[in-house]
């Protein structure tokens, strides 16, 4: 994604050219629409996203159908409720479907459940639109190399209603097929902004009230001290080495989690899930207050 003179952040929307074709139901047996060639494997546009597991393929059918340009099913997928089902959406949807050996999808992962669906575009990020949010979250992710930990962050960050999430462009882990699936639908709902200086953003957030603060060992307070204002910005750290100098150097504070050993630390996942937790707990908790 990148910034448009607009100001805001957009994904790759899908051209009248490129519209996905009107698909029927595929029969049991049928050849693979648009064929393989002898030896060859299908060419897909490497801007598309590629969304395995039959949660966050229902969930992106769901919520953006017409980002959905095609979808593969492998053979035999008839014997599967579950690929029955997205089957359904995806006709419904009028998403064109194709038939493929198994081995063929396996290329995006040995958890794809039978299935994988291409996705032209992604939730885009304003900046202009943050200002507007009385209580808001955000997440900065400084380095996230496991897949499994930015999905279950995504998953987290959905259900507590993080407004945006920065990672940056390089030594990090992006929107890869095994993210969505753990992420379980969690990819369509949370923007995920790449970027290679997420200070500009830092000075653009706190201009608008949002107070940054750091995950990190060396904080002198704990999680459960602060008392957090309507608009928080977490900054996370990688699953080994932390957040980076020059990345603490954004935060107004870092701050610390309880635990009872000091032998090992949480999981990046773990963490951030606490964070967020922490932030919704006391959100609510002002908003009673106010009633």
């Amino acid at each position: 994604m990148r910034k448009n003179n607009s100001g805001k952040f957009s994904g790759n929307k899908p051209s009248p050219q490129s519209r996905p074709q009107q698909g029927g139901k595929p029969s049991q047996g049928s050849r693979p629409q648009g064929g393989l060639g002898k030896g060859r494997e299908p060419e897909i546009p490497k801007d598309w996203r590629p969304v395995i597991g039959t949660h966050a393929i229902k969930e992106a059918l769901n919520v953006r159908p017409q980002m959905a340009k095609i979808m593969w099913l492998r053979q035999g997928w008839e014997s599967s409720g579950e690929l029955r089902e997205i089957q359904e959406l995806a006709h419904e949807s009028k998403v064109k479907i194709e038939i493929k050996p198994e081995s063929v999808i396996d290329r995006f992962g040995s958890s794809h459940q039978g299935a994988v669906v291409f996705m032209n575009g992604a939730p885009a990020l304003s900046m202009e639109g943050l200002a507007n949010f009385e209580k808001s979250i955000m997440l900065i992710l400084d380095g996230i190399e496991d897949p499994h930990n930015l999905g279950a962050i995504l998953r987290t960050s959905w259900l507590i209603g993080v407004q945006g999430v920065f990672v940056p462009e390089d030594r990090a882990v992006g929107l890869t097929p095994t993210v969505h699936k753990v992420a379980c639908g969690g990819a369509e709902h949370v923007p995920v902004e790449e970027t290679t200086n997420f200070a500009k953003y830092a000075e653009e957030l706190k201009k608008m009230g949002y107070w940054i603060y750091g995950l990190s060992p060396r904080g002198k307070k704990s999680i459960f001290d602060l008392q957090l204002p309507e608009k928080v910005v977490w900054a996370i750290g990688s699953e080994d080495k932390g957040m980076r100098v020059t990345t603490e150097r954004l935060c107004d504070e870092l701050v610390y989690i309880p635990q009872s050993s000091a032998a090992a630390s949480y999981n990046a996942s773990v963490a951030t899930a606490m964070a967020l937790t922490e932030t919704l707990r006391q959100h609510q908790a002002a908003s009673s207050r106010k009633k």
